[in-house]
């Protein structure tokens, strides 16, 4: 009986350690939460609208936007939430993605394009106060790896899983 619980405690011992540990998908800082709900990369994003004329008849419009030449936009759907008291601010000048060669990535600097292609867009001013839900456009490149989400002054570090 001892003999099968010492071998039990070593195939333990050997298989554990070659678990893979859970994937961060938040983190937390005195003031803020963040967490990365999904996140995707796109050559380009496009919506396809239909309008009925006046006559009966469907119009129908495509919307296409893309990033520069050998850059994907990177999609984060994204959760930030006030959870300290005080005067803070959530701040998208601070907020940005680095890559593992040490690149910094900071938000597109206008995706309102988001809202109209009917994506929930995370509003681009500072959050004051309460939660914030949507989606967040980066411009990267399309060898970039190794990417990770920082915010509040280093303070909230997410590694982004694609």
């Amino acid at each position: 009986m001892k003999k099968t619980a010492t071998l039990l405690l070593a195939a333990l011992l050997f298989i554990l350690p070659s678990c893979s540990t859970a994937e961060e998908i938040s983190a937390e800082s005195d003031m803020w939460r963040v967490e990365i709900i999904s996140a995707e990369t796109a050559e380009s994003l496009t919506a396809t609208l239909a309008a009925v004329q006046y006559g009966g008849s469907i119009l129908e419009t495509t919307s296409e936007v893309a990033p520069e030449s050998g850059n994907l936009f990177l999609l984060l759907e994204l959760t930030i939430e006030k959870i300290g008291e005080g005067r803070a601010l959530f701040s998208w000048s601070d907020a940005h993605v680095v890559g593992k060669e040490g690149n910094e990535y900071y938000r597109h600097p206008n995706d309102t394009f988001l809202a109209n292609l009917n994506i929930p867009r995370l509003k681009g001013t500072d959050i004051v106060f309460g939660s914030e839900y949507g989606f967040a456009c980066f411009e990267i490149p399309k060898g970039a790896s190794g990417l990770r989400f920082i915010a509040d002054g280093g303070n909230i570090n997410i590694g982004i899983r694609l």
